[in-house]
């Protein structure tokens, strides 16, 4: 443990040089903050589109107090040619609404009447007493806890009914857009992101001047120096989640869990990214593609929290759940926190058994760095061992994958999205079962046919063990989709997904290894196998 922190403490002196003669990072970091805090402060003040309209008005027309709207009064004489000019975008002269045909025009005329509507809605509202039925009124009565229920008054004793402490009108109650807290989530995320791109330049600086080799000379082991120079950052992301928990007034301890999770995914994908790459420019170009594409992930599903539970995918969702002061339970943490910590653990193993001078700084295809990686990672002298664990230990990766998938599959039923879905899952699943089998193979430790259809079985065993743990997690997710089953196989019957995935691997193996076909046309055919599979069972096959 003490060669962990010392790591730490030469990882942080490091970092303070880097910084000396300029802005440090924490200075960064607080003005990201300071910038994010300004938008959750100024977020009911700034009305979005204000003046995009323009409405002229003559004789008796009821006042329009919209941002959207710029009124001004014109005279009836010039009405008609200031619209026509485009001075005007809607003329609203007494009762009657005159408009061009143009989009912006018709635009305009939409937007008014949706206001004029709700204007009137309110204005019946406040003429009609709370007694009459148009429009409906909710009352909301909040009730003490510790008052008696009426079946256990005792005699004489009543319960007093208070009125109602809010009224809420459905027809003017707006669905609860989660639209400010997904930004305010989001400020959690822009630092975790930043602190990562330093982990990964600082690692990728050593790589590139060869102190990672001296270093890896030193009696300490891979993992010692993994932890040891991700600790200082991690430690800086936590502190940073806590202190923004602490200024937007959320709970530090449910946010600290919540974007832990998080935390630790971020750091595995940045961790990867240094130990296949050679040069800052490739380094820096995947750094942002994977910003990018993380980001997306995070807050696009997010975005639908309340309205699909498949939103659970992303850990922003519980934060947008935590801002609203709505309850969650274990089943929706889980659901996205234990596959991103399952991938942080996937990662550091194999971070630990790829920190080789050998393998970093190698140059090959990213495909031939990709099949060293997994050899590597692999048991070579066990391969009936390292086949299953191989497959069982990538499943947190493909349900993740898969996940997304089903998300905008089922928000997009279209069948070309959903053809494009089954295809991409299957393809995902038959590189994972079989690329093991495949690089043990061209290393010579797999030959003979029966090892090649034992190994297969083995690992269509590892995966389907995995998909089953991780299914008992997700079933009440995804069981309302309808490509879930064929996805994940949710069928009570272990036997027949067994079988499939069994066939599906042996398939590509054994075209790949005995047939001497190109692995991306042996994987190919598996794909498509599975593919007929997968939609048979969609359509209630089995």
């Amino acid at each position: 443990m003490n060669q962990i922190f010392v790591i730490a403490w030469r990882e942080i002196t490091r970092l303070r040089k880097r910084f000396g003669g300029g802005a440090s990072p924490v200075a960064v970091l607080l003005l990201m903050g300071a910038v994010g805090l300004s938008a959750l402060a100024l977020r009911d003040t700034v009305s979005l589109g204000s003046g995009l309209y323009r409405v002229g008005v003559s004789g008796d027309v009821p006042a329009i107090q919209d941002s959207r709207f710029a009124v001004v009064k014109v005279n009836v004489d010039d009405g008609q040619s200031l619209l026509e000019e485009k001075s005007i975008d809607v003329w609203v002269d007494g009762a009657q609404i005159i408009s061009r045909v143009d989009d912006k025009s018709q635009f305009a005329v939409r937007a008014l009447k949706q206001y004029m509507e709700k204007a009137e809605l309110i204005r019946v509202g406040n003429s009609f007493a709370e007694e009459d039925a148009f429009p409906l009124r909710v009352g909301i009565n909040y009730l003490n806890p510790n008052q008696l229920p009426a079946g256990n008054l005792q005699d004489g004793e009543t319960v007093p009914v208070a009125k109602p402490e809010e009224v809420i009108i459905p027809s003017l109650t707006p669905p609860p857009a989660p639209f400010t807290q997904v930004l305010v989530a989001l400020i959690y995320i822009l630092p975790i992101t930043f602190i990562s791109i330093f982990f990964t330049s600082s690692f990728m600086d050593e790589k590139v001047n060869r102190r990672l080799t001296i270093l890896l000379s030193a009696p300490i082991t891979p993992f010692q120096i993994i932890l040891g120079k991700m600790l200082p950052y991690a430690i800086f992301s936590l502190v940073t989640t806590a202190l923004i928990a602490a200024l937007t007034k959320a709970d530090i301890p449910l946010a600290l869990a919540i974007f832990a999770p998080t935390t630790l995914f971020i750091f595995a994908i940045y961790l990867t990214v240094p130990l296949f790459y050679r040069t800052f420019k490739d380094t820096t170009f995947i750094a942002m593609l994977v910003t990018t594409l993380t980001t997306a992930y995070l807050v696009f599903p997010a975005m639908f929290t309340n309205v699909n539970d498949l939103a659970y995918i992303s850990p922003l969702a519980l934060a947008v759940k935590m801002y609203r002061n709505e309850p969650f339970g274990w089943r929706e943490y889980l659901f996205p926190s234990l596959p991103m910590s399952a991938i942080f653990g996937f990662a550091m193993f194999a971070g630990t058994k790829l920190l080789n001078e050998e393998f970093l700084m190698g140059y090959k295809p990213i495909t031939r760095k990709a099949a060293d990686a997994i050899y590597l990672m692999m048991a070579h002298a066990h391969p009936y061992l390292s086949v299953p664990l191989w497959s069982l230990l990538v499943i947190p990766i493909v349900y993740l994958t898969q996940i997304v998938f089903l998300a905008f599959a089922t928000n997009l039923p279209v069948r070309l999205i959903l053809g494009f879905t089954l295809v991409a899952s299957a393809l995902i699943e038959e590189v994972v079962k079989s690329v093991g089998i495949v690089v043990l193979a061209e290393h010579g430790v797999v030959k003979s046919t029966r090892n090649i259809i034992g190994l297969s079985f083995l690992s269509a065993l590892g995966f389907l063990v995995g998909e089953k743990l991780l299914l008992l997690l997700s079933i009440t997710m995804v069981s309302q989709a309808r490509v879930s089953g064929a996805l994940f196989g949710a069928g009570l019957l272990l036997f027949i997904p067994l079988v499939a995935h069994f066939v599906f691997t042996t398939i590509i193996t054994l075209l790949k290894i005995k047939l001497k076909l190109p692995y991306t046309l042996a994987l190919g055919v598996g794909t498509i196998v599975h593919f007929v599979y997968n939609v048979y069972v969609m359509r209630g096959g089995f």
